[in-house]
Protein backbone atom coordinates (compact mmCIF):
# COMPACT_ATOMS: atom_id res chain seq x y z
CA UNK A 1 0.00 0.00 0.00
CA UNK A 2 2.92 2.36 0.68
CA UNK A 3 3.94 1.93 -2.95
CA UNK A 4 0.61 3.31 -4.20
CA UNK A 5 0.97 6.38 -1.98
CA UNK A 6 4.42 6.99 -3.43
CA UNK A 7 3.04 6.65 -6.94
CA UNK A 8 0.22 9.10 -6.14
CA UNK A 9 2.76 11.50 -4.62
CA UNK A 10 4.90 11.17 -7.72
CA UNK A 11 1.88 11.84 -9.95
CA UNK A 12 0.97 14.92 -7.89
CA UNK A 13 4.52 16.28 -8.15
CA UNK A 14 4.57 15.58 -11.87
CA UNK A 15 1.20 17.31 -12.30
CA UNK A 16 2.40 20.38 -10.36
CA UNK A 17 5.61 20.58 -12.43
CA UNK A 18 3.61 20.23 -15.65
CA UNK A 19 1.17 22.91 -14.49
CA UNK A 20 4.02 25.31 -13.67
CA UNK A 21 5.77 24.54 -16.96
CA UNK A 22 2.54 25.05 -18.94
CA UNK A 23 1.86 28.36 -17.18
CA UNK A 24 5.36 29.55 -18.04
CA UNK A 25 4.88 28.57 -21.68
CA UNK A 26 1.48 30.28 -21.88
CA UNK A 27 2.97 33.42 -20.33
CA UNK A 28 5.85 33.38 -22.82
CA UNK A 29 3.44 32.89 -25.72
CA UNK A 30 1.21 35.74 -24.50
CA UNK A 31 4.22 38.08 -24.35
CA UNK A 32 5.21 37.14 -27.89
CA UNK A 33 1.67 37.72 -29.19
CA UNK A 34 1.41 41.09 -27.43
CA UNK A 35 4.75 42.21 -28.87
CA UNK A 36 3.66 41.13 -32.35
CA UNK A 37 0.36 42.99 -32.06
CA UNK A 38 2.12 46.18 -30.99
CA UNK A 39 4.16 46.08 -34.19
CA UNK A 40 1.27 45.04 -36.43
CA UNK A 41 -1.44 47.50 -35.48
CA UNK A 42 -2.07 51.17 -35.04
CA UNK A 43 -5.20 52.91 -33.87
CA UNK A 44 -6.24 56.47 -34.71
CA UNK A 45 -9.31 58.64 -35.16
CA UNK A 46 -10.54 60.93 -37.91
CA UNK A 47 -13.36 63.44 -37.93
CA UNK A 48 -15.92 63.50 -40.70
CA UNK A 49 -17.21 67.10 -40.66
CA UNK A 50 -20.93 67.43 -41.50
CA UNK A 51 -20.14 70.31 -43.85
CA UNK A 52 -17.70 68.25 -45.97
CA UNK A 53 -20.18 65.73 -47.39
CA UNK A 54 -20.59 66.08 -51.15
CA UNK A 55 -22.65 63.56 -53.07
CA UNK A 56 -22.74 61.42 -49.90
CA UNK A 57 -18.92 61.14 -49.88
CA UNK A 58 -15.93 62.89 -48.38
CA UNK A 59 -12.20 62.31 -48.32
CA UNK A 60 -10.16 62.77 -45.13
CA UNK A 61 -6.42 62.91 -44.65
CA UNK A 62 -4.34 61.09 -42.05
CA UNK A 63 -0.73 59.95 -42.32
CA UNK A 64 -1.65 56.47 -41.02
CA UNK A 65 -3.66 55.61 -44.15
CA UNK A 66 -1.33 53.50 -46.29
CA UNK A 67 -2.24 52.19 -49.75
CA UNK A 68 -0.70 48.78 -49.17
CA UNK A 69 -2.54 45.48 -49.53
CA UNK A 70 -0.79 44.23 -46.37
CA UNK A 71 -2.95 46.56 -44.26
CA UNK A 72 -6.58 46.06 -43.36
CA UNK A 73 -8.64 48.79 -41.73
CA UNK A 74 -11.45 48.33 -39.24
CA UNK A 75 -13.70 51.37 -38.99
CA UNK A 76 -16.13 52.07 -36.13
CA UNK A 77 -17.96 55.16 -34.96
CA UNK A 78 -16.76 56.66 -31.69
CA UNK A 79 -18.90 55.95 -28.63
CA UNK A 80 -20.43 59.46 -28.80
CA UNK A 81 -21.65 59.00 -32.39
CA UNK A 82 -21.79 55.23 -32.80
CA UNK A 83 -25.56 55.12 -33.35
CA UNK A 84 -25.49 58.00 -35.84
CA UNK A 85 -22.69 56.33 -37.81
CA UNK A 86 -24.82 53.20 -38.06
CA UNK A 87 -28.03 55.07 -38.83
CA UNK A 88 -26.40 57.07 -41.64
CA UNK A 89 -24.56 54.08 -43.12
CA UNK A 90 -21.00 55.38 -42.79
CA UNK A 91 -18.42 53.18 -44.55
CA UNK A 92 -14.93 53.62 -45.97
CA UNK A 93 -13.45 52.68 -49.35
CA UNK A 94 -10.26 50.69 -49.66
CA UNK A 95 -7.20 52.90 -49.26
CA UNK A 96 -5.79 53.61 -52.72
CA UNK A 97 -3.76 56.75 -51.98
CA UNK A 98 -1.32 57.13 -49.08
CA UNK A 99 -2.57 59.58 -46.50
CA UNK A 100 -6.25 59.66 -47.44
CA UNK A 101 -9.45 57.67 -47.30
CA UNK A 102 -12.85 58.28 -48.82
CA UNK A 103 -15.92 57.71 -46.70
CA UNK A 104 -19.48 57.27 -47.96
CA UNK A 105 -22.86 57.52 -46.27
CA UNK A 106 -26.39 56.42 -47.11
CA UNK A 107 -27.94 59.44 -45.36
CA UNK A 108 -25.96 62.66 -44.97
CA UNK A 109 -25.14 63.13 -41.26
CA UNK A 110 -26.25 66.36 -39.61
CA UNK A 111 -23.35 66.35 -37.14
CA UNK A 112 -19.58 65.96 -37.26
CA UNK A 113 -18.72 62.30 -36.67
CA UNK A 114 -15.61 60.87 -35.05
CA UNK A 115 -14.51 57.53 -36.44
CA UNK A 116 -12.07 55.13 -34.77
CA UNK A 117 -9.81 53.24 -37.13
CA UNK A 118 -7.68 50.21 -36.40
CA UNK A 119 -5.02 49.42 -39.00
CA UNK A 120 -3.85 45.81 -38.94
CA UNK A 121 -0.87 44.44 -40.81
CA UNK A 122 -1.82 41.17 -42.44
CA UNK A 123 0.78 38.70 -43.62
CA UNK A 124 -0.65 36.23 -46.11
CA UNK A 125 0.93 32.81 -46.31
Amino acid sequence: MAEKLTTIDQLKKLALRTKADSAARVSELAEMIAAGLEDAQIGFTVTLPAANWSGRAQTVQHESFLADSNYWYLVCGDADCFIECGDTGIRADNITTNGEATFHCEITPENDLTVNILRLEVVEK
